[in-house]
């Protein structure tokens, strides 16, 4: 029996195989493009450092720089972690949650990454990154959003495939090849692999998507905003410039899709906030009670799907008056007739509504409530004086007399209004200014009805809308104020003062105005087909993906003749359904194992002894030797020459096949 004077290294497993550095270099790049998004959402200072940590992992890999002693960057990962934790909890106030939450996870994978050593690491990093790439649909969930989304997963998936099968980019780790020197089809050869596994994956997905049980309200409920989180669109209180600023701004605040004809322009009133508290100054909302209100409705009911953007406010915009609302999502009508959501809009949201542009309500209002709404703090005694003097009206004179105030008082409606002063600002207004916009006018108009002893109220919400095909764009731009009134016999009136100085602005909205800038005075014509274009696109994604929920699914079931949950027909269809789609999934062929790899296999088959997993190959050359001691130094050395082949510098081809020859040559002696 031969002597072996050396037993040859262990075989390296998937734990302890060295890093191939082109799936490394991948796996980084994969990664930094997943949590890219995150530049915005986290403080300036973990960004850096998010950066730097994957930098320094990307140049050790390349060996740029040397890495630093396992004490010291252990001490070092360690530091960073805990200031990280301290410093992002300093800012959101939590760690939990989608701001919080999503900046530690954030901090947290770039730390692993740092201590990624073997390609089990590389798949622990890999799947981080799909759970980072999830958490971006807290943030958003439009289509640019799962547009990136895909792109990142597609990116995950050529890490992947990279690291399970290093061949595919033929670079090795120890070689001093760069890996931009590698031609197009190696990079080909990694996209189309992982290309082949997303389209395989897809069937699986939609019929999942479709399939899965959807509650018509959320199972759980998580604190989305952090500490500091900002709200977008309408406040709870209204100043001078408080809806000017909005009137900027072209962002969508909601959209609206009708099921049947859509309501004239004058009639797109979208209610919000209700104001019944005022300062002198600025006008705040009220404690809102349980108490439903009485309306009653003449004429037609418009029925609609509202899509609210993220807002971290509980109000929805919904249209004037509202009659019908959906049970599912928890919505409530105020005593002030607002919809009221119990959870704060965080996202994107649909909504089932119903609407009666026609209707009265609040025909016998609480006597306490009526002298609420005439309160008034001292200061402003012209306008004061004025509307006094109107008393001995009857209340709808009293209403035209302040309308006629407006209109025949050279009243001009803009968006760059004076600053008033802060006393006896409404008297500076309507006496000396005579400039403002929407919140200008109902302020004073609300003022003039309270001092004149008619109960008045500030309304916020939006007027107006874009049509855009079947739907309804509403963006901030189109954000408004405007009064309501109580006479008796009548209920609440809806007066707006605008309609008086600028009814143009109720016609064509803020793009009428000579001073609008931007895209909200209409000066992108050129691409204002493109604009709807992609704005279309987003509704599509809105109402058939967003909008997929229980009551979507149900209907799509009985449409399909498979009636209701638990049926037979429902489940034989999904049983039928999942398995065609993860058909491709499961015909699709192996990859063709490394040459090496299965000639190191052959030789096991040649051998008649299976390899354990974890077995080293000094441990299965002793095996084989006990058994065939003849031809111990035969297999001592054709497991050496795999070892060296396989781990050491990047054996050439010919090396390769003299290698496979000498395996396939091999026999076991009678």
């Amino acid at each position: 029996m031969p002597t072996l004077t050396a037993a040859p290294a262990p075989l390296p497993t998937v734990s302890t195989e060295p890093l191939s550095r082109a799936a490394l270099m991948l796996t980084l790049a994969a990664v930094a493009l997943c949590v890219l998004p995150y530049v915005t959402r986290m403080p300036w200072w973990a960004s850096v450092v998010t950066g730097l940590l994957l930098a320094y992992r990307a140049a050790v890999g390349l060996g740029r720089l040397r890495p630093l002693p396992a004490a010291v960057q252990t001490s070092m990962l360690a530091l960073i972690a805990v200031g990280a934790s301290l410093g992002l909890w300093s800012n959101f106030g939590t760690l939990s949650g989608r701001d919080g939450g999503g900046a530690i996870f954030v901090m947290l994978l770039a730390l692993k990454a740092v201590e990624t050593h073997n390609r089990r690491d590389l798949y622990v990093l890999a799947l981080l990154g799909f759970f980072v790439t999830i958490t971006h649909f807290f943030f958003a969930q439009d289509t640019l959003t799962a547009a990136y989304a895909l792109l990142s997963i597609a990116a995950l998936c050529a890490s992947i495939a990279l690291t399970e099968r290093p061949s595919l980019w033929p670079v090795r780790a120890d070689s001093n090849a760069h890996l931009g020197q590698d031609n197009l089809n190696v990079r080909s050869a990694v996209l189309t692999s992982a290309g082949k596994l997303l389209l395989q994956a897809l069937p699986l997905a939609v019929a999942l998507f479709v399939l899965f049980p959807r509650p018509n309200g959320p199972l759980w409920q998580m604190p989305v905003a952090s500490k500091g989180t900002s709200t977008s669109g309408l406040s709870d209180t209204v100043n001078p410039g408080s809806i000017s600023n909005l009137a900027t701004s072209d962002e969508v605040a909601f959209r609206a899709q009708f099921d049947g004809p859509t309501p004239p322009p004058y009639a797109l009133y979208w209610r919000g906030p209700v104001m019944e508290q005022f300062d002198g100054n600025a006008w705040r909302m009220a404690p809102q009670f349980r108490v439903a209100p009485q309306i009653q409705v003449s004429g037609a009911s418009y029925n609609y799907t509202l899509t609210a953007e993220a807002s971290n406010q509980s109000w929805v915009l919904a249209l004037d008056a509202p009659t019908n609302i959906d049970p599912a999502a928890g919505l409530r009508i105020t005593r002030s007739m607002q919809v009221i959501k119990p959870s704060l809009i965080g996202s994107r949201t649909l909504f089932k509504l119903s609407a009666a542009p026609n209707y009265r309500y609040g025909l016998t209002e609480d006597p306490y409530l009526l002298q609420y709404n005439l309160a008034l703090p001292g200061g402003n005694p012209r306008l004061r004086e004025l509307a006094q003097s109107w008393k001995t009206q009857s209340p709808l004179g009293r209403v035209r007399a302040g309308l006629n105030v407006f209109r025949h008082g050279g009243f001009a409606y803009t968006l760059k209004p004076p600053l008033l002063p802060p006393t006896n600002g409404l008297d500076f207004f309507v006496f000396n200014s005579k400039r403002g916009f929407c919140e200008h006018y109902a302020s004073a108009f609300a003022f003039m009805m309270r001092a004149a002893g008619v109960p008045a109220r500030l309304v916020t919400g939006y007027q107006g809308a874009e049509a855009n095909g079947n739907y309804l764009i509403v963006r901030q731009a189109n954000a408004h104020a405007w009064t309501e009134v109580w006479i008796e016999g009548e209920g609440w009136i809806r007066v707006d003062p605008t309609a008086t100085v600028s009814p143009e602005r109720i016609r064509n909205g803020t793009s009428s105005l000579p001073d609008a800038p931007g895209l909200a005075a209409g000066d992108d014509a050129p691409f204002q087909s493109l604009r709807l274009r992609i704005d279309a696109l987003q509704n599509l994604w809105n109402t058939w993906v967003i909008g997929y929920d229980g009551a979507q699914q149900q209907l799509l079931f009985k449409k399909l003749g498979l009636g209701d949950f638990g049926s037979l027909k429902l489940v034989l269809f999904s049983i039928a359904l999942i398995a065609l789609a993860a058909l491709p999934l499961l015909l699709r062929r192996r990859p063709k194992p490394e040459p090496l790899v299965a000639a190191y296999h052959l030789l096991s088959l040649r051998l008649r002894l299976p390899r354990a997993p974890q077995e080293s190959a000094a441990d299965y050359l002793t095996r084989a030797a006990q058994v065939y001691p003849d031809q111990a130094g035969e297999i001592a050395s054709l497991i050496q020459r795999y070892q060296t082949l396989r781990y050491g510098p990047a054996p050439s081809e010919t090396a390769v096949h003299e290698y496979v020859s000498a395996v396939r040559g091999f026999r076991l002696k009678k």
